[in-house]
Formats: C-alpha cells, sequence, structure tokens
C-alpha cells in the first residue's frame, strides 16, 4: 500500500495538495482522476511513499485517507515540467495546484484530452539565454536559421508568440518548404483542427516546428532542443489573472531546467534583459546592433497653439491634416494612433474638480460612447482596472453642477474630429467595442485592406493585426502615450516608435504640445543603445 499525495487542478483552489491510499504506486507527475467534495476532478501526483514509512504520521492524524479510485489510463507530465512548476512556487506567492493549473491547455486540465507523455528530455542544449535584437524580418531570419540547424540535429522547436494573430505571421513567413512539420496551437482553432494538432504533437517520427500562444507552450516534446521567445517584451506574456504570472519566466527555468537553448527576441528588449546581456548573464545571438536602419522616417511635430475664445483646442495640426490629404489623394491608406479607448480618459466638474473614480480601484473612470439597437447613443463610465460599468452622470455628486468637462483624448474624440475634417473618406474603428472577438478582428482589417484611400483609427490592440499597406501613420497625441501611468512609459514608447517605423511604408508622424527630448532624437535614429545608456 502507498499514500499518494496529489494536487487537484481546480481554478483558485486554496488545497496545496491531498493524501490518498492506493495499492498502485504512482510515478510523480501523473494524471489522476481524484474525488474532492462530491465530484470528480483532475490532479497531479507530487509524492508517493510506502504506508510502513508513514505509520506514525497515519495514527497521529485526526482524519482518515480516502483510496484513489483505480485509474484506467494515466500519463504524466515531465519531470523537469514538475521542478519548474515547484521552483517558479518558491518565487510567487501562488500555491502549486494554481501554478499547474495556470499553465496548462484547458484541454488537459479538463480532461478533454491526455497530456502527451512521450517520456523525458532528451536535449543537452546551452540553456543560457541568447538575446536577439533587430527588425521582424531579421529576427525571423536568425528564427529560420535556427530551425533548420535544429532538424539538421533531428531537434524540434518551440516558438512562443505573445498574440493569436502573431501565430498566422511567424507560420506565413517560417512554413515555406517545412509546412509538413509546422505544429499550430491556438485558442481560436476549431475542436477538430485542435485534435489534430495534438496529434501531429504526439508524433515523433519527424522534427517539428511548434508555433503555439502561451496557453499551450508546456506541451513538452523529448526530442525539443530550443525554445524561442518572441516579442519577448510584449505584455501578453503576464497573465491578467491571478497568480499573475510571467510566463518568460517560466518559460526561462523550464529551458533551464531540460537543458534547452532559450532565445528571446525583440525590435526593443526589456531593459533588464539589455543589463543582463551587458553583463553576461545573458549572450548575444550572432551581433548585437547598435543601430536599427529602418527605411520609414519619424517626424515629429511641436503643437504651439493655444486655445481661445475665438479658436477652440485642435486637435489635428495643419501639417498632419496636409500629409492625410495628400496620401489618400493618392489613393494610400493612413493608420491614427490612440493612446487610450473611449471619448476621454477622465472626467471632471469644472466647478469643484471632482473626478469621477471607479470605487473599487479608485481609478478614473473612462467615458465610453456606445450605440444601443435602435442606434441611440448611450454613454458610460468604465474602469480599465476593475472593469466596473456605470451609466455616465449628468450631474457632480460633489456640488450637483453639471459643467462636467472630458479631459484627455480618447479614439472616439479622435473619430469625431476625423468626421468633421475628412467627411467623404471611409474612416474605420479598431478598438475594443468594434473587434470584440479575434473574428471580427480579422474582418475589419480585411475589409479596410481592400481599400484604396481610407483611415484606420486603433488603439494598441491593433498592432498585431496592423495591415502591410499602410503608408502614413499618425500618433495625434503624443501626450497621452506618454502619461499610462507605468514606470515602463519610456521603453514602452520608443518600443511603439520603432514598430510603427517598421509597419509604415513612408512615415511616421508625431504630434506633441511638449518639447522633444532625446528620446524622440533615439527613435528617429534608431539609436537603440544609446536609449538603453539614458535608460540604464
Amino acid at each position: 500500500m502507498f499514500v499518494i499525495e496529489i494536487i487537484p487542478l481546480v481554478r483558485g483552489s486554496q488545497m496545496e495538495s491531498l493524501s490518498y491510499f492506493s495499492a498502485t504506486e504512482y510515478k510523480l507527475g501523473t494524471f489522476v482522476n481524484i474525488p474532492v467534495r462530491g465530484r470528480m476532478i483532475n490532479g497531479i501526483v507530487i509524492d508517493n511513499k510506502p504506508v510502513s514509512s508513514t505509520k506514525t504520521a497515519l495514527k497521529a492524524a485526526t482524519f482518515s485517507l480516502r483510496k484513489l479510485p483505480i485509474q484506467n489510463k494515466t500519463t504524466s507530465i515531465p519531470a523537469h515540467l514538475l521542478d519548474t512548476v515547484i521552483e517558479i512556487q518558491k518565487q510567487n506567492p501562488a500555491k502549486t495546484s494554481a501554478i499547474l493549473f495556470s499553465i496548462l491547455p484547458p484541454d488537459i486540465r479538463n480532461g478533454l484530452v491526455s497530456y502527451p507523455d512521450m517520456g523525458n528530455s532528451l536535449s543537452n542544449e546551452d540553456s543560457k539565454p541568447q538575446i536577439i535584437a533587430s527588425t521582424s524580418a531579421e529576427r525571423f531570419i536568425a528564427y529560420q536559421s535556427i530551425i533548420r540547424s535544429a532538424f539538421a540535429h533531428r531537434g524540434s522547436v518551440l516558438l512562443v508568440v505573445p498574440t493569436t494573430p502573431a501565430i498566422d505571421t511567424a507560420f506565413k513567413i517560417l512554413s515555406p518548404g517545412i509546412t509538413d512539420r509546422v505544429i499550430i496551437f491556438s485558442s481560436t482553432q476549431t475542436k477538430k483542427d485542435r485534435l489534430a494538432s495534438y496529434s501531429a504533437f504526439s508524433d515523433l517520427s519527424l522534427t517539428t516546428l511548434t508555433i503555439t500562444t502561451p496557453n499551450f507552450a508546456y506541451l513538452d516534446r523529448p526530442d525539443c532542443t530550443c525554445i524561442i521567445i518572441e516579442e519577448s517584451a510584449s505584455n501578453h506574456y503576464v497573465m491578467r489573472i491571478r497568480p499573475n504570472l510571467d510566463h518568460r519566466e517560466i518559460l526561462k527555468k523550464l529551458a533551464q531546467k531540460s537543458k534547452r537553448m532559450l532565445i528571446l527576441g525583440d525590435i526593443v528588449t526589456r531593459p533588464e534583459d539589455e543589463y543582463k546581456r551587458r553583463e553576461d548573464i545573458y549572450q548575444t545571438y550572432n551581433e548585437h546592433p547598435k543601430r536599427l536602419f529602418l527605411a520609414t522616417n519619424l517626424t515629429i511635430i511641436t503643437q504651439t497653439d493655444k486655445p481661445t475664445i475665438e479658436s477652440p483646442f485642435k486637435l489635428f495640426s495643419p501639417e498632419l491634416i496636409t500629409r492625410i490629404k495628400n496620401t489618400i489623394e493618392a489613393r494610400r491608406n493612413v493608420f491614427l494612433y490612440s493612446a487610450r479607448r473611449g471619448i476621454a480618459p477622465i472626467v471632471t466638474c469644472s466647478d469643484c474638480g471632482y473626478i469621477f473614480r471607479c470605487p473599487d480601484s479608485g481609478t478614473p473612470y473612462s467615458l465610453l460612447r456606445t450605440f444601443n439597437n435602435k442606434q441611440l447613443e448611450e454613454r458610460w463610465f468604465i474602469s480599465s482596472t476593475s472593469g466596473k460599468r456605470i451609466r455616465a452622470a449628468d450631474v457632480c455628486p460633489s456640488c450637483g453642477s453639471w459643467r462636467l468637462r472630458e479631459r484627455g483624448i480618447g479614439i472616439q474624440h479622435i473619430y469625431d474630429e476625423c468626421q468633421k475634417l475628412f467627411p467623404r473618406i471611409l474612416i474605420t474603428v479598431f478598438d475594443h467595442t468594434t473587434a470584440t472577438t479575434h473574428k471580427k478582428a480579422l474582418t475589419i482589417v480585411k475589409d479596410f485592406s481592400e481599400q484604396k484611400g481610407g483611415i484606420i483609427l486603433g488603439t494598441q490592440m491593433v498592432l498585431p493585426y496592423l495591415p502591410n499597406n499602410i503608408t502614413l501613420t499618425g500618433i495625434v497625441s503624443l501626450d497621452a502615450v506618454r502619461a499610462i501611468p507605468t514606470w515602463r512609459a519610456d521603453e514602452v514608447l520608443f518600443r511603439l516608435l520603432l514598430n510603427l517605423r517598421e509597419k509604415t511604408e513612408k512615415e511616421v508622424i508625431v504630434q506633441t504640445r511638449s518639447e522633444t527630448d532625446d528620446l524622440l532624437l533615439y527613435a528617429s535614429r534608431g539609436a537603440v543603445e544609446r536609449f538603453f545608456d539614458d535608460e540604464l
């Protein structure tokens, strides 16, 4: 007889582990079905001991152990993945069960699909992270070289991307010539396609390239020799719900435990990664560029006009209006970037200065406009932190004044101005109100790409979907971009500017009401090393 210690796979579980007795010994990492509170759930074995070695503890216990049901078919996760989870648990205030539940694919933790049990890893690579900081074209050339080298040595490669549209981009670039060896895992796949991916993943007759988002990054092939984290500086790698883990840190630890090569690639890496590269904690893949050479120009327009009674506030400068008109007349497309969603990020009272805030998070409400089924306008207060949504107020709750004023610039405000300035031009809005699903997002981008001489407005969420036929890009308010409350503000802005230069054919225009600083100068020159010298 054995005492089996099992981690239950339940969301938000406060149970670290449960103990059962069994006549069968199960190896560590084995998936089992266990009875918990009148229902059967999945669990993972983390320890097993003979009853003879725990007699004293069992006699002293104030409860009796339940018998583990007979398991008809079992699979197990690799030992190095279980070791990784235990190491991550030591560094994060989360239960081991919560970590396992968060990183395993939904199909597996729910018991719909068995974990591909193919044995332990066969890799013996140097797991010291390597940095690739260059344009996307140069990065993917490097990835192709890495993949060919891995295939030549009978090894597979795991490419992790932050978003679903990034999967399509990577597949389009990397699949030519090896289509039969490319496996895709995505949350938008149909059930049939997902099962086909699991089947291909379990086939070890061919070495493969697996392209996936973090949700499926912890499926393990024993012949995997390299893990590539594309766009490694993306915020999408950090979980937005508890236990708020960073997939990059988990994958680094997994590569270390399984002795696999690890590549971190982005146009601008995180400052902490750059610091470790300079201190030789991380390695440099090939040569590290001091400057990035981008064909698109970055133009900075400083707006000095001030609103008066006779001349109200002007969102668009005459220079930007002229550039947009010229681009549209040439039947080319324009992208206008907005840092904030809705009409305005803050609403205040002009009389007493009261700021409308979310009572749950304390953050200012954003003002959002929607339309109901009868196409009547409705206005809402929304908190991006807590998700709370209420009807927009008509009067100030503090002094009763009706003189409420919108502060800041949101994408819907930019849309209203565009309608006034360019009434005959097709204007497409891409934000959380229009692109509510991946399918709708693809439809919006496809329809816009077929147009000649249109304008697309978008927030940060449009960047992975942005079409290739953008001739002119405009950041309507650089001050709004810089007002985002994060200590990474300069890093995020610098990366955004370089990404927009890379995705635009001719010119990126930045409007600002502040003086030009070194960051904008570095972005216009692609001076990555100078930026990190100042940042570090």
